[in-house]
């Protein structure tokens, strides 16, 4: 399993540093005791555990919930007994069900006595310690939604949603600054919201494929006279991006620049030339881009326009071509091979000498068979993708639910929203974008050398990482939150 998981930084949520504070109880050691607990556990936590507000509280109890319900279903499969597994999956689906209607009630009834948008965003944000004190790693509630196992009764909350697109437009920035009165830093700061740096990273990579489309068009030409061709600027680009992707957490948007780098590393001092394996790599990186940029997961299109509606139009697309379209074509790739093969070895004047000796041609009679057998396998194929597409998820379904997330059937939209906050967690406060993260290297790796040589990173080097995130990604920022009209 896949998990997000927050590292304590300047961009976490911290707490007051009152004479009254209270330090924030850890996750894991009161799951384990949520799971002692029985029909009492909530009573439990609420009377081991004291917190600063009645958000905090809340929060904390969703997430032991969440993570008791993850760590069922990571559970599953554990043993090699056919009935112990059984047993456990009925558990993991009752503590489900019961784990949504708990959320469900207890955020609705957090919201009947707190009118506060503060005290709501407190209730997602507010990130605990997995484990005790000095441990590094938090989780917020926030951070939970993008597991699969979470309960849809809690994902398909409508203030669930406004959160999430409130928090996608103007950032958790922004209530440091309102918080603490006006600051020029943190208000530069503030405008690059989540929904910005999304942005900045999708022209990062629309930047990228143009300087390969246009690589692709206009090759350098091979002189003899040379004897081989040298990197100009827009091969040092495409090499220098592909190369900041590669230094980014490995993901499927990471394909294509697996494909470009090294078809311009190998073929140093020369280039990529018509012709070559490497030239051909570079088409395939630039359709695999093409694709990527159209997918539910950021950095995407979809999530620029409007999410709600893009993101479920492109999980139904992505979902049809993973589950219905790939699937049949496998199925009748087999028989389609053969029959695509036997109409051409029958149609063609001259004889395959791998398949016979004999100078005569197929008869008209086989011809004819192999063609009415290509296409009846091609009617088979068209008319499987058609009884598969009958039985998809359809519009039917959207008269339940009034969201647009939901418009193409509730679970197109339980996996766009999770992919929506996916994007949103992705893009936290300081987040460097390819091919800005090389700037980030700077810093990190003289953190790595003095952390291996037992010295504590300072804060003089993580502030520094600050000034060249302004310097670079927060210009940007700046320049197209003011085309949004955040400013």
């Amino acid at each position: 399993m896949n998990e997000t998981l927050r590292q304590v930084d300047e961009a976490s949520p911290l707490l007051s540093a009152s004479p009254g504070f209270i330090e924030l109880p850890a996750v894991l050691p009161a799951v384990r005791r949520y799971r002692l607990g029985g029909s009492n556990a909530d009573d439990i936590l609420d009377s081991q555990y004291s917190f600063p507000s009645d958000a905090e509280r809340i929060a904390f109890l969703l997430l032991v919930r969440l993570h008791y319900n993850e760590s069922q279903y990571n559970a599953l499969n554990d043993s090699l007994d056919i009935w112990e597994n059984w047993q456990h999956a009925r558990a993991a689906s009752t503590i489900a069900e019961d784990t949504g209607r708990r959320a469900s009630e207890i955020l609705n009834q957090f919201l009947l006595n707190h009118s506060s948008s503060s005290a709501i965003q407190t209730v997602f944000w507010t990130a605990f310690p997995l484990e005790g004190t000095g441990h590094a790693t938090t989780r917020a509630v926030i951070d939970m939604l993008t597991v699969d196992h979470t309960p849809p009764e809690l994902l398909t909350h409508p203030v669930v949603d406004a959160v999430v697109m409130k928090f996608w437009k103007h950032g958790m920035a922004a209530r440091s600054v309102q918080d603490h009165g006006f600051d020029v830093t943190g208000h530069f700061d503030a405008l690059s919201t989540p929904r910005v740096l999304h942005c900045i990273d999708v022209l990062g990579r629309l930047f990228f494929m143009g300087s390969l489309i246009h690589y692709l068009l206009y090759p350098p030409h091979f002189h003899i006279t040379l004897g081989q061709n040298e990197q100009g600027t827009r091969e040092m680009i495409l090499t220098f991006m592909s190369a900041a992707s590669l230094a980014r957490r490995w993901s499927i948007h990471t394909l294509p620049a697996m494909l470009v780098f090294p078809a311009f590393v190998m073929t140093l001092p020369s280039v990529p030339l018509p012709g070559n394996v490497s030239f051909s790599a570079l088409h395939t990186a630039l359709l695999l881009q093409l694709i990527l940029l159209h997918l539910p997961k950021s950095p995407s299109l979809p999530a620029i326009v409007k999410p709600e509606s893009a993101i479920p139009l492109s999980t139904l697309l992505s979902h049809g071509a993973t589950r219905i379209v790939i699937p049949v074509a496998l199925f009748f790739f087999p028989v389609l091979l053969l029959a695509t093969f036997l109409v051409s070895a029958s149609l063609v004047d001259v004889p395959l000498s791998v398949l016979t000796n004999s100078l005569e041609v197929s008869p008209m009679d086989s011809r004819l068979s192999f063609f009415i057998l290509f296409v009846t396998v091609i009617m088979l194929l068209l008319g499987g993708l058609g009884v598969t597409l009958v039985m998809f998820p359809t519009l039917a379904s959207s008269a339940i639910s009034t969201s647009r997330w939901d418009r193409y059937s509730r679970e197109i939209g339980l996996h766009a929203r999770r992919s929506f906050v996916e994007a949103l967690v992705q893009y936290e406060p300081y987040y460097f974008p390819v091919p800005f993260n090389l700037l980030q290297l700077i810093v990190r790796v003289p953190c790595m050398v003095f952390s291996g040589l037992g010295h504590p990173v300072t804060p003089y080097i993580q502030s520094m990482e600050r000034v060249l995130w302004r310097f670079s990604v927060g210009l940007i920022g700046a320049v197209i939150s003011g085309f949004w009209g955040i400013v």
